[in-house]
Parts: structure tokens; C-alpha cells; sequence
């Protein structure tokens, strides 16, 4: 028995929102689509399908939504609907497509491009013409802050990436600082300050050094593999904090005692931070291991509590 024409019709608009949906997520990959709208091609062979999604993708051109299959993923090159762009917003958008280019960071690198792209989405033909010419035409230094440490920062990002140990030269304040076999871990943006953080193995430590600060850098000829970097602190909550502290991303639950004290797992978070985080706790927290971290911590406690003796 055939399905009802009112019934064909909502069933393929349920198709074209699981199409769109898959648009705007932008994984509309074509084993995907091609699930989407099987059941209706006349046959099931891949010329069949495609004909079949050929049609739909007709539908949505009367609608103003442009398409463009590339590696096997359709992508969109118009949105549903347009915004109204003034120049001015054109102008400023093309500064934004630009500037990415010069982003050494290239998770921000990623994340502005990917906005200009939904902007470019809400264009009609002719502001995404404007917008082009404007980028080709701009000749700005968009090179920002970061452009006078830009070899010490592509230097310190590919000694990262070979994986090998390091000895560091940095000044640290007044005073000239050398740490060995030490593993560079990533390069860190905070502002307009660039740090290199450093995984000091011997000691269980990491520390971010201000790459401005940097002497010199030397790789030794030892690869270091992951399971010597684990910086791993285990510290617990007691009292009222345990109502109301929240776990970090790099953090978790490993137990929780009799008296209700949860012991915390914290790993690869830079020591200075995680003491001076911990240290507003006072008497509701304490560090279980490291004995070293330990220590330390009870050392810059009783540091602050001598300040208050003079």
C-alpha cells in the first residue's frame, strides 16, 4: 500500500531538517546524506541515491541555499537566510579574516576563521564579492604584538613538538637560571605575554617561563615519552568547602572518606598555581602527595604568616 501523498511530503521535509541540520553542524559528510534519503531512490545503487539527493539539494537552491560538495562532505556556501551588512561591517570583517592569518596561536587562528566563515554564511552574493575584494586588497601589518618574538616563539613550538628533552637558559628576575633535562610542553598565550611551559621531571614540577626571558635553548639527544611528564597532585577538601568546591578540567573524584573529605587527583596543572590556589583554602585543605609539594606549601604558609609577626 502506497504512503499518502500528505505523508510523503512531511516525510521528506523531516529529511531536508536532518539534511540542514547536518549543514549547520557541518558534518554533513555524503554516507551520511546519502542515509538520509535512501529509501527513496528507485534503485539502490549509488547513481540512484545521488540523483535522489540531487533533487533535494535542487529544493533548497529555490530557498537561497547554495551547496558545494568537497572531499566527500557537503558544505554551505549560503545560509537560509541573509543579514543586511553595512560596508563598514565588510571592512571590519575583512580585518578579522586577515589578522588570523598573522595568529601564531592556532587554536584562536582556528576559531576566528571559523566565525568570519559563519559571517560569510548570512551573506547574500554580493556583500561576500565586497568582503573579497576587501581582503585582497588590504595590505595592512596585521602582525599585532607578537610579531617582535615571533622566531623565539616558532622556535619554541617545534622543540615541543620533537618531543626531546632540553636544557634552559632563562633570566629569572636579576638572576640568570639554568634548568637540565627539562621537557618543553607547549607554548602558552596569556594577553599580550607568551610563556613556554616547561615539565621539570627530576623534581615533578611545571613552570611557565616568559619567553622574552629565554636564553637559549638546547634539545639533548634523549626523547622523553609522556608517562615521564604525569605532574600528578593528590590534595583533599574537608568541612564546608566540600559543598561548594568544583572539580577543574584536570581534575577528578578519586574517593570520597567516612568524615565526607573528598580526595582530589590533579594533574599537569603548573605548581606556583596550583599552591597559590590551594593556599585561600587554609585549614579546609590539604596536600596528600607530593611530600615535597607539601612542604612547600606549609613553607609559603608560614612565609605569609611571618609577615604578620613584624
Amino acid at each position: 500500500m502506497d504512503m499518502p501523498k500528505s505523508k510523503k511530503l512531511n516525510a521528506g521535509c523531516l529529511k531536508i531538517f536532518d539534511f540542514i541540520k547536518y549543514l549547520y553542524e557541518d558534518r554533513a559528510y555524503y554516507s551520511d546524506v546519502s542515509a538520509i534519503f535512501r529509501d527513496e531512490a528507485e534503485e539502490q545503487t549509488n547513481n540512484s541515491i545521488q540523483v535522489t539527493i540531487n533533487k533535494y539539494i535542487n529544493a533548497l537552491k529555490i530557498f537561497g541555499i547554495k551547496l558545494e560538495k568537497i572531499k566527500g562532505k557537503y558544505e554551505l556556501q549560503s545560509g537560509l537566510y541573509y543579514m543586511p551588512f553595512s560596508f563598514g561591517d565588510l571592512k571590519a570583517i575583512s580585518i578579522l579574516v586577515n589578522a588570523a592569518k598573522n595568529i601564531l596561536n592556532k587554536n584562536i587562528q582556528s576559531s576566528m576563521g571559523e566565525f568570519a566563515k559563519e559571517l560569510q554564511l548570512r551573506m547574500d552574493y554580493k556583500d561576500k564579492n565586497t568582503l573579497n575584494n576587501l581582503i585582497e586588497m588590504q595590505n595592512n601589518d596585521l602582525s599585532f604584538h607578537y610579531s617582535s618574538t615571533k622566531e623565539q616563539i616558532e622556535q619554541c613550538e617545534n622543540i615541543c613538538k620533537d618531543g626531546y628533552k632540553i636544557n634552559i637558559t632563562y633570566m629569572n628576575g636579576n638572576e640568570k637560571t639554568v634548568l637540565k633535562s627539562a621537557y618543553p610542553k607547549e607554548v602558552i598565550y596569556s594577553g599580550k605575554n607568551v610563556f613556554l611551559s616547561v615539565d621539570l621531571t627530576s623534581q615533578n614540577e611545571n613552570i611557565q617561563i616568559p619567553i622574552t626571558n629565554i636564553l637559549s635553548l638546547v634539545a639533548q639527544p634523549v626523547y622523553t615519552t609522556r608517562t615521564e611528564l604525569n605532574a600528578t597532585v593528590v590534595f583533599k577538601i574537608k568541612n564546608r568547602l566540600v559543598k561548594t568546591y568544583k572539580l577543574k578540567e584536570n581534575e577528578y573524584l578519586r574517593e570520597v572518606e567516612p568524615d565526607g573529605t573528598l580526595v582530589i587527583v590533579n594533574k599537569d596543572e603548573p605548581f606556583d598555581k596550583l599552591i597559590q590556589r590551594l593556599s585561600r583554602y587554609s585549614y579546609n585543605c590539604e596536600i596528600h602527595s607530593p611530600k615535597r609539594l607539601r612542604d612547600r606549601m606549609v613553607e609559603e604558609i608560614n612565609k605569609t604568616l611571618s609577615n604578620y609577626d613584624k
